[in-house]
């Protein structure tokens, strides 16, 4: 008792633990035939989109919000929010005009103020936003989330009227308006947040406090069970039929199959090894493309860590064409931490499997043959990655002769654990937020709040913050290419395992169902047949 006491503490120091909040009431409880079902895996972390960091929380900001700018079905940027923009010809001013008419699920309407406070939040630090770091373009912005420059006024985020928003920037950047699709810079009212609190504060996040702009809105979250989204009435937008989204937690993968089979589920992903052994060739089995990588990231001021001779060893000693044979999930072993097929991918980068090398550098490192290494291997407790964790285990066993014990946690204390640098090493994954190579490489920037390894260079973030002011596309693919060789090949501090497609069960009363690369799932484009 005494133990849980103390996790439970712990884990409510860390923002980990929440009150469920109070339900909302539905007016009518909808036709079954017009719910749409699917399962979570482990709760979300918050709905608070500027807190918002993990994979988890992907399908329900992006049916319940939209940004300034969005994909279109052929994965281009288009206008969302933003009824047009225009661009400087200096290249550092974009001015974006709002669509008229938008208003928020309580009937107040849009105004580019509610960016302003948003994105004023994102880089305040009494946030913590772990995404802060991708407005520092803007004119002052990082300065301000340093403490450096304290008037917000002098920072370029300006509402120039009631549907018109301003943002200077630096310096040209060539991939800048990406950053407008990302669920981190979607509106909020100040009005709403900071009725329940602070700033910083999340409580605004909950059903009967939470407003918003997208085609669903929150109806109940049930903690460790459900959450519960309907359509949206003021929605300004198109949307298909579905009523109701349910996504249904469900931690256990045979749990999941076994409810996707008996109809109480109308998608499934996250599918287990296991499974998939046995789901090949089905219909209902789709595989969508993935802008992902899977890695083994180390941090590089424990030890044994902090010598990147003993980082490189690891990294030749593990064969990563053997992963897709053990998770059966149409994995390819990984080179660079960018994958493909986005620019900036290199099947150059990266240490190969060379178990001879690998020996070599551990003897250099000053690591007795008689007196082998041990260490600890963090991870989410998800099927595929305790496989992978034995599988590492097993490799570094028999090339190295490391002792190495693995840490799995559910998704919560997994990410508590991360940002504490609880432990020497974790595996983990990161899939794009935007369709480009900075949103890769920028995370091991000294000051990114994703940077889970305490690794910090200045010359590898100069390469990559020099590359986005880079318009010319093969002169930015060898800054990229030349930031990962330090990453990965000198200072091997993080190292690719594999990349994988999104696979999915999907019932055939789903129509129009679409998971795009950045595993965005927009269900205002699906509809619910018989």
């Amino acid at each position: 008792m005494i133990a849980r006491t103390w996790l439970a503490l712990v884990l409510v120091s860390f923002g980990v633990l929440q009150v469920a909040p109070a339900r909302v009431k539905a007016a009518d409880a909808p036709d079954k035939s017009r719910i749409f079902t699917f399962r979570m895996t482990s709760e979300p972390e918050t709905l608070d989109w500027n807190k918002a960091h993990t994979a988890i929380e992907t399908y329900l900001l992006m049916n319940l919000m939209e940004g300034l700018m969005t994909f279109d079905p052929k994965f281009k940027v288009t206008p969302a929010l933003a009824a047009s923009y225009s661009l400087s010809k200096d290249q550092k001013t974009y001015t974006f005009k709002l669509k008229p008419g938008v208003k928020w699920s309580d009937g107040i309407p849009l105004k580019a103020q509610d960016f302003v406070y948003s994105w004023k939040r994102l880089i305040s630090p009494v946030t913590g936003a772990s995404y802060a770091y991708l407005l520092f373009d803007v004119e002052g912005a990082e300065d301000f989330y340093k403490g450096k420059l304290t008037d917000f006024e002098k920072v370029g985020i300006k509402a120039r009227d009631d549907l018109t928003l301003e943002v200077k920037l630096l310096r040209p950047i060539a991939n800048w308006i990406y950053i407008p699709t990302f669920w981190v810079t979607f509106p909020l009212r100040q009005d709403v947040a900071e009725k329940y609190g602070s700033l910083s504060s999340s409580v605004w996040a909950t059903p009967g406090r939470m407003v918003t702009l997208g085609p669903y809105k929150l109806v109940s979250h049930d903690i460790d069970s459900k959450i519960v989204m309907e359509a949206n009435a003021g929605y300004y937008g198109e949307a298909g039929n579905i009523a109701q989204i349910v996504a249904q937690l469900v931690r256990d993968d045979s749990t999941a199959l076994t409810l996707y089979e008996t109809g109480k589920l109308d998608m499934l992903v996250d599918l287990s090894t296991i499974d998939l052994k046995r789901l090949g060739g089905r219909q209902d089995l789709k595989s969508f493309p993935y802008f992902k990588v899977g890695y083994m990231g180390l941090v590089t001021n424990k030890y044994p860590f902090t010598n990147p001779k003993i980082r490189r060893a690891i990294a030749m000693a593990i064969d990563k064409s053997k992963i897709s044979a053990i998770l059966h999930g149409g994995q390819v072993g990984a080179s660079s931490f960018v994958p493909t097929p986005m620019a900036g991918y290199s099947k150059n980068v990266g240490l190969p499997y060379n178990p001879e090398k690998a020996k070599k550098e551990l003897k250099e490192a000053g690591i007795d043959a008689s007196k082998p290494l041990s260490i600890t291997i963090t991870m989410p407790n998800s099927d595929k990655m305790l496989i992978l964790g034995q599988y590492l285990q097993a490799q570094l066993k028999t090339v190295l002769g490391m002792d190495v014990t693995l840490e799995p946690f559910d998704h919560k204390t997994f990410r508590a654990q991360l940002n504490i640098f609880a432990y020497p090493s974790f595996i983990n994954s990161w899939s794009a937020d935007f369709p480009d190579p900075d949103n890769f490489l920028s995370v091991f920037l000294s000051d990114s709040g994703n940077n889970k390894t305490t690794w910090k260079n200045p010359e590898f973030d100069q390469l990559v913050l020099s590359a986005r002011t880079t318009s010319d596309a093969k002169l930015r693919e060898k800054k990229y290419f030349e930031a990962q060789k330090k990453l990965l090949d000198d200072q091997a501090v993080v190292i690719p395992l594999y990349y994988e497609p999104n696979l999915a069960l999907v019932k055939s009363r789903v129509q129009g169902l679409q998971i795009n690369p950045l595993n965005y799932l927009i269900l205002k484009r699906v509809n619910l047949g018989p």
